[in-house]
């Protein structure tokens, strides 16, 4: 059972999860399926992100995952521990050992980049997934507590030095995705949000700008370029207010000094046919919305439920055959990028 998932790992730039058990080897591609053939059959679809922090155990990471039961986890701190999830709960995935980042699908996948896959809910609508872990280091609200940065001019180009590079490949493979299937982002962005970090909130009230009593208020430039590319924030969707709902995923534990902070999120667009229900914080406390025992992690998880309803969607089956996309008399042929 475990050999074929292996292969995953010696081909990972190049693998896809198609809606059979077969492995055909194409043009240099390797398409390997490990999670069956299911289609959606429900009106929602839920999505967690979750930091499950390197070294935490795969007791502590099911104990999340049978909790919860959802549809799509993005993974950060995946690693080796990857292969073992998806083998436990017979997800789809898309992974590397070596690397931080991985997806799991109850539906099929088919992998764009190492960040980036097509989740198939039927054979007419995909999902444009994608799963990010940013630079953690330098880490800006450490250092304005630590008064080594002391402006907000300063966080904001500290934070684009630390992770723009990332952020703006992220925005550019968004900017391909086809207009007409929706999107939804997770990952642990190692950076607060602008919609945050606002007058009257925490943060901006603990830190004040040299020579100044004003609140330490920072326009951060990640968050930022999630919202311009027209992606929605799940949780501050639900919850606009920072100050009475702070969200934060930074840290369950407790340290003296330590800042806490949102730096986890759900991003998704605006789809005719995904609708945004619910949006929990989880973890082991009472600050989180779902509580977990055993919970390990250094960062709480997002968890969101959508609504989906396909019912007036004019849908045609998916195909990449240039002979269907080229036939313009083809009916119920959908021809994506």
């Amino acid at each position: 059972m475990h050999t074929y998932k292996y292969i995953i790992f010696i081909v990972f730039f190049i693998i896809s999860c198609e809606k059979n058990n077969s492995i055909v080897d194409s043009d240099g591609q390797a398409y390997i399926s490990l999670c069956g053939s299911g289609e959606l059959n429900s009106k929602t679809l839920s999505v967690l992100s979750f930091n499950r922090l390197n070294g935490t155990s795969l007791g502590s990471c099911s104990q999340v995952i049978e909790e919860l039961q959802p549809d799509i986890i993005g993974l950060q701190e995946s690693y080796e521990m990857g292969i073992h999830i998806a083998d436990r709960f017979n997800y789809c995935y898309s992974g590397n050992i070596n690397e931080s980042v991985a997806i799991f699908s109850k539906y099929p996948i088919e992998v764009i980049s190492d960040i980036h896959c097509r989740i198939f809910l039927n054979e007419a609508v995909y999902i444009n997934f994608f799963n990010v872990h940013l630079p953690a280091y330098p880490y800006q609200p450490y250092d304005i507590r630590d008064t080594l940065i002391t402006t907000a001019s300063q966080a904001i180009y500290q934070a684009e030095q630390a992770r723009g590079i990332e952020s703006s490949q992220l925005v550019s493979e968004l900017s391909f995705c086809s207009e007409n299937m929706p999107i939804i982002v997770t990952g642990d962005f190692n950076e607060p949000s602008h919609l945050d970090w606002v007058l009257g909130a925490e943060n901006p009230m603990s830190f004040y700008l040299q020579d100044d009593i004003s609140q330490f208020v920072v326009n951060w430039p990640t968050s930022n370029k999630m919202q311009n590319t027209g992606l929605i924030d799940a949780y501050r969707h639900l919850y606009p207010n920072p100050i009475s709902n702070t969200g934060y995923t930074w840290t369950p534990n407790i340290s003296l000094g330590e800042v806490h902070d949102r730096i986890d999120f759900i991003y998704f667009n605006n789809s005719s046919f995904l609708d945004l229900d619910l949006v929990s914080i989880v973890g082991p406390d009472d600050v989180s919305d779902v509580m977990i025992d055993n919970y390990e992690s250094d960062h709480r998880g997002v968890f969101a439920v959508f609504n989906i309803d396909l019912s007036n969607l004019n849908v045609c089956k998916f195909c990449n055959s240039s002979s269907c996309c080229s036939d313009i008399g083809t009916e119920n042929c959908c021809c994506f990028p």
